[in-house]
């Protein structure tokens, strides 16, 4: 698949190069007079778009930017590769996630944004340097992060009250000890700690866990499945423990077992902040938030997953520089940083959430919204590659699922699930 793919994009961008005309004078006249941009189809992130857009146009300092959302053809990621294909791409497009960022740097769709003139001064603007570590591709950046969603635990304060313990937990022996006490309580659960049977499920459950017992070390590396090891044995162990117990379920209700309180804990993103507040505003207040769980405690932050997501410049832009420009503007600016904040409620990828003033005063009114920012600089995004969604499918059916149902040891859904990912990111180079 990713040969026709790369095939069809060949193609085409030979067609519509051959079409462009070779002397300097057409070469100036058909340059686009425009930046065009896709956004995310998300309505808060649209209304930012808008109005750092207006701003910068009427700021005269560059070439003036277009943007709309990317359009709705099944995928974000299916509508940029029908746009590359057709010669249509924009020059930025934002909604870019690491495994779909892998695909496209393989197949020569994106502009190196680290060779470009300002983009370390631009990093060092935003104290990204430790952020930015975890969107190396082969030792180049093509993505510039835009947000970083820490997964942290939501914790029913309530209930730990009642079951006597006044902090949360933070290992897995502290999840047993809870379950143990609340399991005994009416029949109801420890924690959730599968978060659903979908391929991005994992990112929420087994790559949270492992992060954090990991000390964020990678899953894949080099090309290989690694997490055969003694954080992913650990993670694994936990998890069997819980099912077999019944201190979990496989499957809960439809409505949201934090809320009924039929789980004590559960991973949750920031943005559910948001719809808690308009949805279930009187468990909200009942919620403490706690550091992603690991085999044991460490000294300092908890790695944890960071579900983020950036923009990239098309290698098939004509104004690459220009568009450069007004993406170093729109991100060295402090004032739209707050902006992203106060509308979309996503921590933007910055390392100053915690020191910048303008920041610190907006996390004073937002309690639970702080504890999200403080864990930015350790959320590690996901692998790097582009067989992502295959890669997460087999977690789930060789080694989540599994250990759900008690077929196989944990160990041995380990083995098997790192088997088949290896066969294969084999297959795939």
């Amino acid at each position: 698949m990713k040969t026709v793919i790369r095939l069809l994009l060949v193609a085409s961008l030979l067609l519509v190069g051959g079409c462009s005309g070779s002397g300097s004078a057409a070469g100036d006249s058909a340059r686009p007079k425009v930046i065009k941009l896709w956004v995310a189809p998300n309505e808060t992130q649209e209304e930012f778009w808008k109005i750092a857009v207006d701003r910068w146009n009427k700021s005269g300092l560059g070439l003036p930017v277009t943007f709309t959302t990317i359009p709705a053809t099944g995928s974000s990621e299916k509508a940029i590769l029908t746009a590359l294909v057709s010669g249509n791409a924009p020059d930025i497009s934002t909604n870019i996630f690491a495994g779909f960022a892998a695909q496209l740097a393989d197949l020569g769709q994106l502009q190196e944004l680290s060779a470009m003139a300002g983009y370390w001064k631009l990093i060092a603007a935003r104290h990204m340097g430790r952020i930015i570590q975890g969107w190396d591709q082969g030792g180049k950046k093509y993505v510039f992060p835009i947000y970083v969603n820490p997964t942290m635990i939501w914790w029913r304060s309530d209930i730990l009250a009642k079951l006597g313990l006044k902090t949360v937990p933070r290992t897995f022996d502290d999840v047993y000890a809870l379950s143990r006490k609340y399991a005994a309580l009416d029949h109801k659960y420890g924690m959730q700690v599968i978060a659903g049977k979908n391929w991005q499920d994992r990112w929420f459950d087994f790559i949270s866990f492992y992060y954090a017992t990991a000390a964020g070390a990678p899953y894949i590396k080099d090309g290989k499945a690694v997490y055969d090891n003694a954080a992913g044995r650990s993670v694994v162990i936990f998890l069997n423990k819980m099912f077999r117990q019944g201190w979990t379920a496989a499957d809960f209700d439809s409505d949201d077992p934090l809320v009924t309180g039929l789980v004590a804990g559960a991973v949750r993103g920031p943005w559910d902040i948001a719809y808690f507040r308009k949805i279930y505003p009187d468990i909200l207040k009942k919620i403490v938030i706690g550091p992603m769980i690991a085999n044991h405690k460490t000294e300092g932050k908890t790695f944890t997953f960071a579900d983020t997501k950036g923009l990239v410049i098309f290698k098939s832009s004509r104004v690459k520089k220009q568009a450069f420009a007004f993406i170093s503007w729109v991100f060295s600016n402090d004032d739209l940083s707050l902006l992203w904040l106060r509308k979309t409620g996503l921590p933007p990828a910055r390392g100053d959430l915690m020191t910048n003033p303008l920041f610190r005063a907006f996390y004073r009114s937002h309690p639970l919204d702080r504890q999200y920012a403080d864990y930015v600089d350790v959320a590690v995004p996901p692998a790097f590659i582009e067989s992502t969604i295959d890669v997460q499918k087999t977690m789930g059916i060789d080694m989540i699922e599994p250990i759900e149902f008690g077929i196989k040891t944990p160990e041995a859904a380990l083995t098997d699930a790192v088997r088949r990912t290896n066969q294969l990111l084999e297959v795939r180079q």
